[in-house]
């Protein structure tokens, strides 16, 4: 076990500096051992996987057809008008919705420039209209974007804390532990932390945090970790998105109503988006 290992080669250090020259050289062959024993044990565990919540690429928003019929009158009355309207025009509405938002949310908005935002809405607004769902990977500027958020830093807050108290509890074996039951939450974008998050992400479906790498300071029982984490969110939509708007989505409800209509009446596809950032923590044991 880690823990044994790491107990272990921080007596082995405590007694090659007591004994005299004879004694050293062996209390430094039994060290090296120690330590390769550490790092052997380490590696065969790594990546590790401290927390997997949620599922993404499924549930109602995931799931497309081309003959759903409202269940809301409200909407019914509401999509009507798009019968007469094609393909390309409701996704070019869908698309100078999100843009309108985003520019409109560019004030207070600090995580994103306005117009990259603007770029990434038109990648999405282009994959769900032209190809057959799956998953689109972040070249890495939402993944920044969520990483500097209100929401990022408090999951990142959240993950460090339990497993900098988890590391000290069990002596910094971390395969004794996962983050499971620690209160860990998947992410939820608001208005006021990033209007483009909001926007393009809003609340996540799945969420899945790896230790990546891991190195200790033996003779100070000290720790340094490098933590990834994987968002996933599904960009797809459901009648309560639209009659469960609030006050600020309802600006919005005009691209809601378009997404549904392609989705649930044209067939379109929708997708997973997949974020990714490491960030490293550190501790005692």
């Amino acid at each position: 076990m880690l823990t044994f290992d790491l107990i272990n080669a921080q007596n082995e250090m405590s007694c090659i500096t007591q004994q005299n020259r004879g004694a050293k050289t062996k209390r430094k062959s039994n060290l090296a051992q120690t330590l390769n024993s550490i790092a052997s044990r380490a590696q065969d565990n790594l990546p590790y996987v401290l927390l997997h919540s949620g599922q993404s690429s499924s549930g109602p928003d995931y799931t497309s057809s081309t003959d759903a019929v409202p269940q809301s009158g409200t909407v019914k009355k509401m999509i009507y008008p798009t019968k007469f309207m094609s393909n390309s025009f409701l996704a070019w509405d869908l698309e100078l919705t999100l843009k309108a938002g985003i520019q409109a949310g560019a004030y207070w908005e600090t995580v994103i420039s306005t117009d990259d935002a603007q770029e990434y809405a038109e990648q999405f607004v282009h994959r769900f209209m032209n190809t057959e769902g799956g998953e689109w990977n972040d070249d890495g500027g939402l993944s920044d974007a969520i990483k500097d958020s209100a929401e990022g830093k408090q999951l990142i807050s959240d993950i460090t804390t339990a497993f900098t108290n988890n590391m000290f509890l069990h002596k910094g074996d971390f395969t004794k532990f996962t983050l499971d039951g620690e209160g860990i939450r998947r992410p939820s974008f608001s208005w006021s932390s990033s209007p483009t998050l909001k926007i393009l992400v809003g609340g996540t479906q799945e969420l899945k945090v790896t230790l990546s790498g891991i190195f200790y300071d033996v003779q100070n029982c000290k720790w340094a970790a490098i933590v990834s984490v994987e968002i996933r969110d599904d960009f797809g939509v459901t009648e309560s998105d639209i009659t469960d708007a609030s006050p600020s989505a309802m600006l919005g409800v005009g691209g809601l109503m378009d997404m549904w209509v392609l989705q649930k009446q044209r067939g379109q596809k929708p997708f997973t988006s997949v974020f990714n950032f490491t960030f490293w923590c550190s501790g005692g044991y």
